[in-house]
């Protein structure tokens, strides 16, 4: 089956990093993110807002594609097949082991996902228009067999500058504390107000989705 044994073994490395790179553990970006940032290396074309080349995800790219196609080639049976079932366990693999890992071994707030898609946060003015209130529904779910208590916040990045104070205001004027029952999925309310005067903004958004949060417990933190 196996052709040429060095390109095969050359081949499973590559596809090895990869794997490893694609880990998401111990934030929802997957490992070749922290990789980059402990290297200095910028993650996006535009640091700030998150946007533009996405040189971690390229190279990641890069990386995955080579492998793929020195297994292709190091084969003599079965090549096709096989290359697409490797690219399969490469891609969803991970997250599929991190998910088993929590359900199993991951302590505390390790044992801990965040459904972005189904959090969003709402925004109203007083009649007066003097005091602005937010409203967050974030929905995570506990995957271990244990209550968990973490203090979550807002994340600071966005794809849009004018989305920061609206999000940011929800983190004052302390973070938030909450607590999930074990093995299940959970969505909390958390509210905040502040007034209107002190927004650098005039921009008033009503609703905003799509974003992520950091968890703290005992001084450790994740992204997600």
């Amino acid at each position: 089956m196996i052709r040429e044994r060095s390109l095969f073994t050359k081949g499973i490395i590559f596809l090895l990093i990869v794997f490893i790179l694609n880990i998401p553990f111990p934030n929802s970006t997957p490992l070749s993110h922290s990789v980059f940032s402990f290297l200095g290396l910028p993650l996006y074309g535009d640091e700030e807002t998150m946007t533009g080349i996405q040189y971690a995800n390229n190279a990641w790219g890069i990386i995955l594609l080579l492998g793929l196609f020195a297994l292709y080639k190091s084969l003599n049976r079965h090549r096709l097949k096989l290359t697409i079932l490797a690219a399969f366990i490469v891609i969803s693999g991970p997250g599929h082991i991190v998910e088993a890992m929590q359900k199993t071994a991951l302590p505390g707030m390790y044992a801990i996902s965040y459904d972005v898609e189904n959090s969003i946060c709402t925004f109203e003015r007083n009649k007066k228009e003097t005091v602005l209130t937010g409203t967050c529904d974030l929905s995570f779910e506990n995957h271990s067999s244990k209550p968990v208590t973490f203090e979550v916040a807002l994340d600071e990045r966005f794809y849009f500058k004018e989305d920061i104070p609206f999000l940011l205001m929800m983190n004052k004027p302390r973070l938030h504390t909450v607590t999930l029952e074990p093995k299940t999925y959970q969505t909390v309310e958390i509210t905040s107000s502040v007034k209107t005067a002190d927004f650098p903004s005039k921009i008033f958004m009503d609703e905003v989705n799509g974003f992520h949060v950091n968890i703290y417990q005992n001084g450790k933190k994740r992204y997600l």
